[in-house]
This record gives structure tokens, C-alpha cells and sequence, in this order.
């Protein structure tokens, strides 16, 4: 395609990947002032966002959906009832199994979604990038804390009879390292990323909400403040919010690139 600029072409107004020559001098029908321009669109400027991108948007899409929607199913706890009475009656709840079942296809999709994050070529702060890492190690212990406490279950008869409780327990006790380590590496990502991922005061709600999450196994579940149960459910919210936000707006910046990318008959 031949497109005609001003005796002075701007070099950056050009889109990356497409070849400009200019015309020789004395064309009939181009002037003493003009350019021809010559562009040619080749394969990996058509191909230049999705090598960008990556999978890591969609994951971080559908993983905060299915997250979310996974924490609005959670059965709510009876705190009227004995403990032991109130974990069992969660643990018997009908909407145990999908709740939590969502929640672990969330995790999964988080951990994709980081993995390939941390991999692509996206330009990320050097802090970010590392924190990425982080998080994708404490998203792979979150989800094998997530099968866990999924199966805990099983374990619904035991906590009502005293005896030994192995999923719970394990779940619990996972649950003091891969929730924070997850969390606060994703609350770093949220505030380092600046501009890259969201804007920067959504990334310091998602970071607020991200902490919120972490430190809640360690204060409602180890420490007993049941007063702080709230930072449960809240900091979930804000983290998976924070997480779909930030994939959906990668995939909204990718499709406006692609469709800016189409030549011009």
C-alpha cells in the first residue's frame, strides 16, 4: 500500500513492523514536497500482540471469575454454635464441593496466568517481574492448599468426634504460608506494576486487599481473632477483583492494538 506524507515524516508515527520507502524524486503525482510510502505488513506485526500477551490476560480473567463466584457460593459460618459444631456444619454444607471446586480452578488459573505473566516479554518493572515469580510460587502452594482444604470434607465426621482431622489440619496449616506468601506477592505486583497492569490506585486497592487476605489465616485461624473474620471474604473480593481487572484490561489494550494494526485498504 502507497500512502503520501509531508516533505518531513515523523519516524514514530510509523507502526512497528512496517516498511516505508521513500519514493524517488520526480514522480508524476506526487510533487516536489511528497513521499511515497511503501507499507508492508508482515506476519509478525499481525502476530506482535498476541506474543505480547500471551495466555496470562485470559487466565487472569477467568480465574478471577471463577474465584470470585467460588467465594460468593462459600457456606457462611453459625457463630452461635460450639466450634467444633460450627466447622462441621461448613464442612457438611451443600455448597461445599462447588464452592470450593471453583476456588481451585480459580487458584489454577491464577498460577497459569502468573507463570505466563512472569515469561512474556511485556514490559514490566524489574520488581514487578520478580514479585510475578514470588506469586506464581505462592499461587502453586495456594493450590495445593486448595486441594486440601476442598477434601477437608471428608473430615466433617472427625471434627464432631475428636479424632484426627488430616485434610483440615493439612489445610490449615498450609494456609499460614501459601496465603500470605501468595497474597503479599501479588499485593508487590499490584503496586510495582504502576501503570503496566492497572492504573496505580486500583493497584493500591488491590495491594490493600491482597494483605487483607494474607494475614487472615494467621489472625482468625491461628491467632483465634474471630472478630476479623471479615478479612476473609473482603480481601478475597478485592484480590480476585484486582486480578480480573488487570486481565481484563490486557485484553481490551490487545484488542485495540490488533484492530489499530489493520492495514488500510
Amino acid at each position: 500500500m502507497t500512502v503520501i506524507v509531508g516533505s518531513n515524516p515523523t519516524p514514530s508515527a510509523f507502526r512497528p513492523g512496517f516498511h516505508f520507502e521513500e519514493a524517488p524524486a520526480g514522480i508524476a503525482g506526487y510533487g516536489d514536497a511528497g513521499h511515497s510510502v511503501d507499507v508492508t505488513v508482515t506476519p509478525e506485526s499481525r502476530t506482535a500482540q498476541t506474543r505480547t500477551s500471551g495466555p496470562w490476560p485470559w487466565a487472569f480473567s477467568l480465574g478471577g471469575i471463577l474465584f470470585l463466584i467460588g467465594g460468593a457460593l462459600h457456606p457462611s459460618d453459625d457463630t452461635s454454635l460450639p466450634e467444633a459444631e460450627q466447622t462441621a456444619e461448613s464442612l457438611g454444607a451443600a455448597a461445599w464441593i462447588p464452592a470450593h471446586a471453583l476456588l481451585l480452578v480459580g487458584s489454577v488459573g491464577f498460577l497459569i496466568g502468573l507463570v505466563a505473566l512472569a515469561r512474556s516479554p511485556m514490559s514490566l518493572p524489574t520488581a514487578a517481574r520478580r514479585a510475578t515469580w514470588v506469586a506464581a510460587v505462592g499461587a502453586a502452594l495456594f493450590v495445593v492448599e486448595g486441594v486440601f482444604h476442598l477434601g477437608a470434607f471428608a473430615d466433617r465426621d472427625a471434627v464432631l468426634s475428636g479424632e484426627a482431622t488430616p485434610l483440615l489440619s493439612t489445610h490449615m496449616a498450609m494456609g499460614l504460608v501459601a496465603y500470605p506468601l501468595f497474597a503479599f506477592a501479588v499485593a508487590a505486583l499490584a503496586v510495582l506494576s504502576g501503570h503496566t497492569l492497572t492504573h496505580p490506585v486500583v493497584g493500591v486497592i488491590g495491594a490493600i486487599g491482597a494483605v487483607a487476605f494474607g494475614v487472615a489465616p494467621t489472625l482468625v485461624g491461628a491467632a483465634g481473632i474471630e472478630a476479623l473474620g471479615f478479612l476473609f471474604p473482603v480481601g478475597g473480593i478485592i484480590l480476585g477483583l484486582w486480578i480480573t481487572v488487570a486481565g481484563v484490561m490486557a485484553l481490551i489494550r490487545g484488542s485495540a492494538r490488533q484492530r489499530a494494526s489493520i492495514p488500510i485498504p
